[in-house]
């Protein structure tokens, strides 16, 4: 499939992978949603997401308190309010926002991280983040693939009816849980790569092999930050070509090309900045951006950070 254009609206759900990934579309002017929730990397816990977003009635999510802050179990700790009204508050404008994209996006990109998970004592249910509470507070489980599985192939359903034009397009997350320990952190990917192998035999289903491409093609540490556990901005280079050239459609790829000629320009530097030449250039290169935007409306401008 490559078919990903500027006109397009993209959802990315799940590990930090995703907030990578996602923060190279939005560089490059798409119209993308990421991890709204902050990121997630069970995926149960990311189908549990979808699920409530898709809910045309809003539930209020599962709430843990520690100290003065409010969290949720269904989402990550980014997400957080200092009252529990509060906390109902931004999950209902979330639930909104999310119900909306995943209605009217054209692709949703999903990456898991990880088939351990933390049941909650109380209810028996995965948690998506621990919020670092006791440990006494959960069960740890490794997820069974048949029923992974099974869940997800309910939800494609269910998606089917919700958005029928949707793509789906999974990958695993090449970050090592190094806590969990290698053989576990194996055992645990190979699982991923079972259910994605089941799940996307359905139509409307794509894998993106970077996993493989970081693991096995780029196959060093130089590719991999300090903690030889997370893939570092060359490799996420890297994982963005492979996107551009399995996803994303020839027309949107001349725009990004177009686009980073305007920024390579930007990003020269002058030495003198009060010279005529230098001002030309300043010149031009405003002249260039606002062409650029007249003849290329649907690409989405990067907010400045």
């Amino acid at each position: 499939m490559k078919g990903i254009s500027h006109h397009d609206k993209i959802v990315l759900l799940g590990s930090c992978f995703s907030d990578q990934i996602g923060s190279k579309f939005a560089a490059n002017g798409f119209r993308s949603l990421v991890n709204p929730g902050g990121t997630i990397f069970h995926p149960l816990a990311i189908l549990h997401l979808i699920q409530w977003a898709m809910d045309p009635n809003f539930k209020p999510l599962r709430v843990y308190q520690h100290q003065d802050i409010y969290f949720s179990w269904d989402l990550s700790g980014t997400f957080y309010a200092m009252s529990e009204s509060e906390l109902h508050q931004k999950s209902a404008v979330l639930h909104q926002e999310l119900h909306e994209e995943l209605k009217t996006s054209k692709f949703l990109f999903l990456t898991f991280g990880t088939s351990w998970g933390y049941e909650l004592c109380t209810d028996g249910w995965l948690v998506a983040n621990c919020h670092k509470a006791p440990q006494t507070m959960f069960e740890k489980k490794m997820a069974d693939v048949s029923m992974m599985t099974a869940s997800w192939e309910e939800l494609i359903k269910k998606i089917r009816q919700f958005n029928p034009a949707l793509e789906l397009i999974f990958t695993i997350s090449p970050v090592r849980h190094l806590k969990e320990g290698l053989i576990e952190n194996n055992r645990s990917k190979a699982r991923l790569h079972l259910l994605i192998e089941h799940i996307t035999a359905l139509q409307n289903c794509s894998y993106l092999a970077s996993y493989e491409l970081v693991l096995d093609e780029l196959r060093d540490y130089k590719f991999f930050k300090v903690d030889k556990a997370h893939p570092n901005e060359e490799a996420i280079n890297e994982v963005w070509n492979l996107v551009k050239q399995e996803l994303i459609s020839v027309e949107s790829i001349q725009i990004i090309e177009k686009w980073n000629e305007i920024q390579r320009l930007k990003a020269h530097e002058i030495l003198y900045p009060e010279s005529m030449s230098a001002k030309r250039l300043q010149e031009n290169i405003i002249q260039k951006e606002e062409e650029f935007i007249k003849m290329y409306p649907a690409f989405l401008l990067p907010t400045l950070s």
